[in-house]
């Protein structure tokens, strides 16, 4: 069994070795010890900055319709969803077979009605004819009376007979007129028969797609339901809501846009946004137009980056800077084997660099882009690898 004196020397042996072996390196001989944080520089170059954000947009066509029937009746629907259409295309037809038969009764009175009106032409004519007649023998007769060779009784024959055929002829022009009104009412019957037939035949406004469809082929159909949406796949837009902090700095018709979808991007404008912002979720809506022939399709979700400002400048890592006390940021440089520490005033950052606004602060001088989150103003490093 070993002493336990042994076993303490050997300890103490042990403990005064490792404290040689962490010994701190010194500046030189006279020196006390000073620790020296490693830290790699780069100077700052010349870049361009980029400021934008990217949110997720909805794809939508702009040019819609909501095709409603025009007329009530059993409908016959001719499209499905998705159909790809003409325009002037016939989409569905309503209750055709009692619509023309109306439109034929309409006819066929507007026939009988105009023969009506000139056979009571005709017995205009004959009062009227009749009525000259009795005008003259009345005239005859009452210069015959004047001259007594008419007796009165006679003479008021021939004044019966006139007043009776000048109220036929009224009579005879006042059912003309009677008739003439059956004509138009009987016309506008015929008109409105038309159209309702016409109205019960729908057509395409324009080229498109069938992307909705409301009712069912085989339906009784109200007037003024909607029975399918057309889309012109053609006219596209991404809308999207944006942060209320961007408002002003979104210029409709000017700020770019770039859609992404599928590895694909196409450019595009701010070509509208909305000029309220919503009190409750603080945002606003953005439309940007997209070019024709976009191989997109309603209701699809886009990424949208909006370019917000773009300029070159002079630009350090962004890791380099840091946040101080009151909101100032700050840089380390690398001088005399001193770290010294140099208030900035940054930009805008992009791809992985952050704008100096204040460039001739950090002019020539190697910023310590590694090691910066160890050092204070006036700690000793060692540049392992400067740039």
């Amino acid at each position: 069994m070993k002493h336990p004196s042994s076993f303490l020397l050997l300890a103490a042996g042990f403990l005064c070795g490792l404290a040689a072996c962490s010994k701190p390196e010194q500046d030189d001989a006279q020196a006390g010890t000073v620790y020296r944080i490693k830290v790699q520089t780069a100077q700052a170059q010349p870049r361009h900055f980029r400021k934008q954000i990217r949110v997720q947009g909805t794809v939508q066509a702009y040019i819609f319709a909501d095709v409603a029937a025009r007329s009530a009746g059993n409908m016959e629907l001719l499209v499905e969803d998705g159909d790809a259409i003409k325009a002037g295309q016939t989409l569905f037809l309503i209750d055709q077979a009692n619509l023309k038969n109306r439109v034929a009764m309409a006819n066929q009175s507007l026939k009988v009605i105009e023969e009506t009106y000139n056979t009571t032409r005709l017995d205009v004519d004959i009062a009227k004819t009749q009525l000259d007649k009795a005008q003259k023998d009345y005239d005859r007769n009452r210069r015959l009376h004047d001259e007594h060779a008419v007796s009165d009784n006679a003479f008021e024959t021939f004044e019966v007979a006139l007043d009776k055929a000048q109220k036929s002829y009224e009579k005879a022009e006042a059912v003309l007129r009677y008739t003439a009104a059956k004509v138009d009412q009987v016309k506008l019957e015929l008109a409105i028969a038309t159209k309702d037939l016409s109205d019960a035949t729908e057509k395409a406004p324009y080229d498109g797609v069938v992307a909705v469809k409301y009712r069912e082929n085989g339906e009784f159909i109200n007037r003024g339901v909607n029975v399918i949406r057309i889309n012109d796949p053609r006219k596209l837009r991404a809308a999207c809501l944006i942060s209320a902090v961007y408002f002003e700095a979104i210029k409709p018709g000017e700020t770019p846009v770039t859609v992404s979808f599928h590895g694909k991007t196409v450019e595009a404008k701010a070509d509208w946004c909305s000029p309220v912002i919503d009190p409750l979720s603080r945002t606003f809506t953005m439309r940007s137009y997209l070019p024709e022939g976009t191989p997109l399709m309603d209701g699809m979700l886009v990424d949208v980056d909006i370019l917000l400002a773009e300029r070159d400048g002079t630009g350090v890592p962004r890791d380099a800077v840091i946040l101080k006390k009151g909101g100032k940021s700050a840089v380390f440089a690398a001088q005399d084997g001193k770290a010294r520490e140099i208030e900035v005033e940054t930009g805008i950052a992009s791809d992985g660099f952050i704008e100096i606004l204040n460039p001739d602060a950090i002019e020539g001088k190697d910023i310590i882009v590694s090691g910066q989150y160890f050092v204070n103003d006036g700690s000793a490093v060692t540049v392992t690898n400067a740039k």
